[in-house]
């Protein structure tokens, strides 16, 4: 199974953030904030970009939580979490169809 590679990763001035290409060709942006986590497909020729999934706080930090798993080593933080999982699907449609279910089954 092939898994993503993470084009860009940046943690820095409060805004972390990181683009990760996926198996078949699209590209992803993770995106945190104080309120809210964003993940969004980026245009290509053959479609716009378009938002994926988002949530706020408290629902992202729960998805972190569930995401984590207590191994030794420094404490990893939510995007470092968030991109370990992305990069795992094949395709923007599985991270939507991923991350719609994981927020129904929170609820």
């Amino acid at each position: 199974m092939h898994t993503g590679t993470v084009v860009s990763y940046a943690e820095d001035q409060g805004h972390p953030r990181a683009e990760v290409a996926l198996p078949n060709r699209d590209h992803v942006l993770l995106t945190l904030d104080r309120d809210r986590l964003s993940i969004t497909r980026l245009a290509r020729q053959e479609h716009l970009a378009e938002v994926l999934f988002q949530a706020d706080a408290n629902v992202a930090s729960r998805i972190c939580a569930g995401l984590y798993s207590l191994e030794p080593g420094p404490k990893p933080t939510p995007l470092r979490i968030l991109v370990a999982a992305v990069v795992q699907f094949g395709s923007a449609e599985d991270i939507r169809n991923a991350f719609r279910e994981v927020v129904a089954a929170l609820r």
